[in-house]
């Protein structure tokens, strides 16, 4: 089939177009940013996501996709028009839709047949109406059909094109028998459970989806807590639980907090026009003001142990809200850095794969270029992302080289018991202090 991906070069619509060319469809990457453009064309990734070179070299040497900024082009030469472009929070938590709006518009301008026009980016419920409605009034001729579709995507940053090549299943919300079969035969090559429903069910799957994984995050990290406050160790209380077959062990790790360009902000819109339509949210609200304490606790932890912080170093390692992508959008770790950054103290981070910030941080911070020069004399030694090369730490070497053997580990990759006895004052999620660990041995060898 002939596909048209408009905002092709962004992360879910270049994945979604290199994914369907190695499926053997004729795929258009349309997006205005000649830069990315420019990079694709000549081999070159606009985005950090594993694997994903490879995609893009299978798909170019197949002839199977092509770049460009013609939107009249992508529409017209296409069978099936996908819509990928951003659908950002604005200021009150709400969708800010205006990307959407306009790439409708500019879409209807040039339908000249049939259309099947799938919507891959995330949207309130109720928004393929309103789609049906903008590209109705803007059609040169009123008489050409078209469908809307709406048809989520579920891509794990790190792991998207797995994600997409190997899907768990496909959600497809249509409104008309024509559309469904489109879809049908667009996902024909694909071994996945594709599940067809109205496009107003489709478009809350994935808000579902969403909030639910980010109730997991931060249910977790509230038990973490109290684990912490009644010496309870987190790691013994997750293997009992991951053991529980109605329960599972996907999103289940303690940390710094759900981060990334996904789970809040659909969250926030959720809570949105959820709440317009006379929802009740407390859950929902809950969890998302839970996710926020994460950060505070941590920083509060910090203040306490560093109580003289203009004059302390603090060593970050890991930007990105998570290992495997370059995205820092919401990172839990750029929260953290814009708090510590009001103060005087010098903060110096490393990250393989993140090498700027947006200013005004990018200035009030120092970049490392290796993960030593950063833990030099350090004061503090913040793990935010759980980057692999974080976890080969040699603990002896980084207790030799900080100056105060301070370590606040987010993500829980180095064992507590060792930090401890190696001199370091160790903060984990949901960690017991070793000190009660010994206490608990001596009291079992007495008894």
């Amino acid at each position: 089939m002939k596909i048209s991906i408009i905002g092709g070069t962004g992360y879910v619509g270049l994945i979604t177009g290199l994914g369907l060319a190695v499926h053997g469809h004729d795929v258009i990457c349309m997006d205005g940013d000649s830069s990315k453009l420019n990079k694709l064309n000549n081999g070159e990734l606009p985005i950090f996501e594993e694997s994903l070179h490879e995609l893009l070299k299978e798909a170019t040497d197949r002839n199977k996709v092509v770049f460009t900024n013609n939107i009249k082009t992508a529409v017209r030469e296409s069978d099936i028009i996908m819509i990928a472009v951003g659908t950002p929070e604005s200021k009150n938590g709400e969708t800010d839709m205006s990307q959407l709006i306009l790439a409708l518009k500019l879409v209807a301008g040039y339908i000249n047949n049939y259309k099947t026009i799938v919507i891959k980016s995330t949207i309130p419920v109720g928004t393929c109406a309103m789609a049906r409605m903008i590209i109705k009034d803007n059609l040169k001729n009123p008489m050409i059909p078209f469908d809307v579709v709406s048809n989520p995507e579920f891509l794990r940053e790190g792991n998207a094109v797995s994600d997409f090549l190997n899907p768990d299943r496909i959600v497809v919300g249509v409104d008309t028998p024509e559309s469904e079969v489109v879809m049908k035969e667009l996902y024909r090559t694909f071994d996945a459970p594709m599940v067809f429903t109205d496009t107003r069910s489709s478009e809350m799957v994935k808000y579902a989806c969403n909030a639910y994984l980010a109730t997991r995050i931060s249910f977790i990290n509230e038990i973490s807590e109290i684990s912490e406050k009644v010496n309870a160790d987190i790691h013994a209380i997750l293997q009992g639980m991951k053991l529980d077959k109605r329960i599972g062990s996907h999103y289940l790790n303690p940390g710094p907090g759900f981060g990334g360009p996904c789970l809040a902000k659909d969250l926030k819109s959720l809570i949105c026009f959820a709440g317009k339509a006379n929802a009740g949210l407390p859950l929902l609200k809950a969890v998302l003001e839970r996710n926020g304490l994460q950060i505070k606790n941590i920083i509060d932890y910090v203040m306490s142990e560093l109580k003289d912080i203009g004059s302390k170093k603090i060593a970050v390692l890991g930007l990105s809200f998570k290992a495997g992508t370059n995205d820092t959008r919401n990172s839990p770790a750029i929260h953290l850095l814009e708090k510590i950054a009001d103060t005087k103290t010098s903060i110096h981070v490393y990250d393989p794969v993140v090498k700027n910030l947006e200013e005004p941080l990018h200035s009030r911070v120092t970049f490392s270029t290796n993960i030593m020069d950063t833990i030099m004399d350090a004061d503090c030694l913040i793990v935010m992302t759980e980057w692999p090369e974080f976890k080969e730490l040699n603990l002896e070497m980084v207790y030799m080289m900080m100056k105060t053997p301070l370590i606040i580990d987010t993500r829980n990759i180095f064992s507590p018991n060792k930090a401890y006895h190696l001199g370091f004052s160790y903060k984990g999620i949901g960690i017991t202090n070793p000190i009660f660990d010994s206490i608990d041995v001596s009291l079992k060898n007495i008894i």
